[in-house]
């Protein structure tokens, strides 16, 4: 399933902003993101890519639940962002730090197997995909 530009831009925005870059630390957008999207989109299960669009859209639309403002975090600046994506990891609504959770969980799998995040913490890159797992 391919994923319209505007939708991976959603998720894509969703991603970098709940892992950014940190001091020397890589973010996720320093890893190949829009090759993981890619790959995302064309082999996860439908319920997961659900999950994924929906929690990024929740990220979009709740700052008003987080930290007050009522404007979508695209428009946030960078220290309110960052605030955004702080608190809703805490939210105490399960539903909106779950859906925050998906969001993180699927960029984490990005950022932790980019070999350069694997070679700053001593860790062996992973071998090529042998594309054994595919769903026809």
């Amino acid at each position: 399933m391919r994923l319209p530009a505007r939708g991976k831009r959603l998720v894509r925005f969703a991603m970098v902003s709940l892992m950014p870059a940190v001091d020397d630390q890589p973010g996720v957008e320093d890893t190949g993101l829009d090759l993981f999207l890619d790959q995302l989109f064309d082999e996860a299960p439908p319920t997961m890519l659900a999950g994924v669009i929906a929690g990024s859209a929740v990220f979009v639309v709740s700052p008003v639940l987080t930290i007050g403002v009522p404007v979508w975090a695209p428009f946030l600046p960078k220290s309110l962002l960052d605030k955004h994506a702080d608190r809703i990891t805490e939210h105490p609504l399960y539903y909106v730090r779950q859906a925050a959770f998906l969001v993180k969980m699927m960029g984490g799998m990005c950022w932790a197997q980019d070999s350069t995040v694997r070679e700053r913490f001593n860790l062996e890159p992973y071998p090529a995909d042998p594309g054994t797992w595919r769903v026809s």
